[in-house]
Parts: structure tokens; sequence; C-alpha cells
């Protein structure tokens, strides 16, 4: 039975005073591959495209680099798991392929478990110059289904938040997530679970703070590649239970294919072909998306 990978979709956007990630990305091209690794991340292949018959805009074509310390053995039929054969200074990279149209303020990410998220990007974009006074703040949250945002927006008040997410996903800057955050990776907690609730059970009236709510929502979902969880509940007492709840990352805009849309040359998927298919995405979603 063959896997299957997973195409999605982000927005991203920049505070007042952050130059155009396109003009960022510029900058990453003109640094060798030493100048642009951050930490354990670098960002291999940019190549930034023309408009074509597939793509009517200028795309980025972007390949990051993620270092893997630990990684598998390589085995055969008749011989047990040996080494991979690294030298000393080499290490194992997993690898996650982007694409980003400007036009739109659109990256998609072919998601790679052991490489690194949307959030984890943004970080990356945010460091292009260590040290040096120009300081950016790229922000990257999933893009969700209309529907479903006019369904959270539509209410007029929220009674409860649920959220599941790696500790890391409520370091905010926002202060609800921040107080969560500074209370839980003290103590070595890797994921947690968080309800917030403006009623006692069985009991109505009270309600949540919109406007800050609304602002620990969205900083939450622009670390979505952490969060498994974050359900909304309207106070809204005279709708449906059904109608009353939503879970926003269960409606995040992704498309799902078979990994033989993929081809692999020596035991590693092609970038050619990681980049055919973040293109055939972009092409469907810009016909399909309003």
């Amino acid at each position: 039975m063959s896997r299957k990978v997973t195409v999605n979709l982000f927005e991203v956007s920049r505070t007042e005073g952050t130059q155009p990630l396109s003009a960022t990305l510029d900058e990453f091209a003109a640094l060798t591959l030493d100048q642009r690794l951050r930490t354990d991340v670098r960002l291999e292949h940019i190549d930034k495209h023309p408009p074509d018959t597939v793509l009517p805009f200028v795309v980025y074509l972007l390949n990051f680099a993620k270092a893997r310390e630990i990684g598998p053995g390589k085995m055969a039929a008749d011989h047990p798991v040996s080494d991979v054969g690294l030298s000393p200074d080499e290490l194992f990279g997993e690898e996650t392929a982007a694409l980003y149209i400007p036009a739109k303020n659109w990256i998609l990410v072919l998601n790679n478990h052991y490489g690194i998220g949307p959030s984890r990007m943004a970080t990356y974009f945010n460091a292009l110059d260590p040290g040096s006074d120009r300081h950016f703040f790229y922000t990257i949250a999933p893009k969700i289904d209309q529907s479903a945002l006019e369904k959270m927006q539509a209410m007029p008040n929220f009674a409860e938040v649920e959220i599941t997410a790696n500790v890391g996903a409520f370091e905010t800057g926002e202060m609800v997530g921040e107080s969560v955050y500074e209370a839980t990776s003290g103590v070595g907690a890797q994921r947690l679970s968080l309800k917030l609730c403006a009623n006692e059970a069985h009991k109505k009236g009270h309600v949540l703070n919109l406007q800050n709510i609304r602002g620990f929502i969205d900083r939450v979902l622009a670390r979505s590649d952490d969060v498994s969880v974050l359900k909304v509940k309207s106070a809204d007492q005279a709708a449906t239970d059904q109608d009353r709840v939503i879970n926003l990352i269960e409606h995040k805009i992704k498309l799902r294919y078979s990994d033989s849309a993929l081809q692999v040359f020596n035991h590693r998927y092609t970038l050619a072909s990681k980049i055919n298919l973040l293109r055939q995405s972009c092409r469907y979603w810009l016909d399909t998306l309003t």
C-alpha cells in the first residue's frame, strides 16, 4: 500500500517595517551555503522562477535542510544493519521543499515529519543578519477553509477554547500564551492540553475576553506545526452543539497525494518531483480558492 504525502497551504505576513519576504530570499540567495546556516537549518536551494503557463506569477522554489545527528543505518537482505559511512564533519540532512508566491503571500510546504515546519521557516527568515541591527518579523500561519473562518468570526463570544500542542507553541509573545509557557516549560513538559472555560458546567452568562482570545488564537495558529487541536466553542446557547464548536486545525487547507507522485533517485525523493507537486498544488488552489 502506497504512503501519502501532504502539501499544506500557508499565508505569510510581516510587521510594518519588515521588508518583503522576496527581498529577504534574494539576500539569502546571494550568501554562500555556509553563510546560510542558522543553528541547525539551512536554506539549501533558492530559485526565483519567472511566470509560466502553469503559474502566472514569479515564484521562489525553496528547499530547506535540517541537520539530524542521529539517523538510520543501511540494510541489505543478507547483511546486518551497518553504518551509512558519514565522515566526522557530516550529519544527516532532512529536506523540506516549499514554494513561495509573493503575489499571493502564499507559501506551500511539502510536509516532512523530520524536517522543518512553517514556524521554524519564519524563525529562519527572521534571522537573515544575526548580530546586525536589522530585525525582521515574519509569521506563517495555515490558510483555513473560508467557511470555517466565517463560522468562527460569526460567533458573538467564546465560551471555551481548547488547545493541544507542544509547549513551545504557547511562546507567542502574547500575555495568555506567555503565562502558560512560563508555567510549564520549567518543569520539562513537552506537550500540553489547555482548556480555557468561561462557564462552569451547566451555567450560563459568562464569556471569554473576545479581543484577547482572538489574538491568542491567531498567534497559536502561526505555530500550527506544533498544534494538533485548536477548538473554539461559541457562547451562543441558541445554537446546536455541532454548530457551537469548530476545530480550526481540522479545516487547514491541504492536499494529499500518493508518494508515487514523487520520483526516487539514490533512495531520495528528487527535488524536481517535489517542486512539480508543489506547483501542481498551487495551480489547483489558484483555480479553486477565491
